[in-house]
């Protein structure tokens, strides 16, 4: 099966002391942002023993709501494959990536004003 390159750009203080920089992903030609972030999430359990935020078993489980298939609204995140060529992540997180896409995700953006709880899983 075909590879795509993703550029990862995860923005959150505590997981960038996990990471120091833009993660580069090789996905699955078809792969979707929840599959990036599932494969984040892996990387993230290979530096530390747990998820490093109390409050949250994963990256995934932070960001989205899987019984609503959407991202909670306090998450910030955008998709670009060229500059100048946003994709709208937000509207349909299993839709395919195209390749060389970079994702830039803020878990919990600085200027939020309606703050929704995480499922429980």
């Amino acid at each position: 099966m075909a590879r795509i390159s993703v550029t990862f750009v995860l923005q959150h203080p505590v997981l960038n002391h996990v990471f120091k920089g833009p993660l580069g992903l090789s996905l699955d030609e078809g792969s979707s942002v929840i599959d990036a972030i599932k494969l984040v999430d892996q990387e993230i359990l290979r530096k530390v023993e747990k998820f490093p935020l109390k409050d949250y078993k994963s990256l995934l489980h932070m960001t989205y709501n899987p019984f609503t298939n959407s991202f909670y609204k306090q998450v910030a995140i955008q998709g670009y494959s060229t500059p100048g060529s946003f994709l709208n992540l937000r509207t349909n997180p299993k839709e395919p990536l195209p390749n060389r896409v970079t994702i830039v995700l803020v878990p919990e953006g600085p200027c939020i004003s309606e703050w929704e709880t995480v499922v429980d899983w």
